[in-house]
């Protein structure tokens, strides 16, 4: 039975995420937000990516992950490429400046997650991840 103490939890766990991605980008003093990371992360794992399909990845408005994009490039992390497909759009990739920069977010990101499932069985990290899943589809599908 899904109820309140399922919902806060949750939410708990979020918040308890993202708080700590903030202070670990913030002592690393990387210069980028955690909404920097996810998209330095799709970026990264697609070269065929625009903003308008972060956009919708995200749920997001596309003159905010413009804003943030641009931001992106500004700081030399991402770079614009010509869309082959579509001649309005651009293709967003990692520079060498943000290769580099995704490895050390990787890194972090490893080391937070081995602190977080510190003491949990593979069997439950595994069962977790299914539930979570299952959530997100039924949340999305309503």
């Amino acid at each position: 039975m899904f109820n309140a103490i399922t919902i806060e939890a949750t939410f708990h766990l979020a918040h308890a995420i993202k708080q700590q991605l903030s202070s670990l980008l913030e002592n690393q003093d990387l210069g980028v937000a955690s909404m920097h990371v996810r998209v330095l992360k799709v970026i990264g794992k697609s070269n065929a990516s625009t903003a308008m399909d972060i956009a919708g990845l995200f749920k997001r408005d596309k003159a905010q992950i413009t804003r943030l994009i641009n931001q992106l490039i500004d700081q030399g992390l991402v770079q614009k490429k010509p869309n082959p497909d579509d001649k309005r759009s651009q293709l967003l990739a990692l520079t060498s400046a943000g290769q580099a920069l995704q490895e050390i977010l990787r890194t972090l990101s490893d080391e937070m997650e081995s602190k977080m499932t510190q003491g949990i069985e593979a069997e439950d990290l595994a069962t977790f991840t299914r539930v979570a899943q299952k959530m997100t589809r039924n949340l999305e599908n309503s």
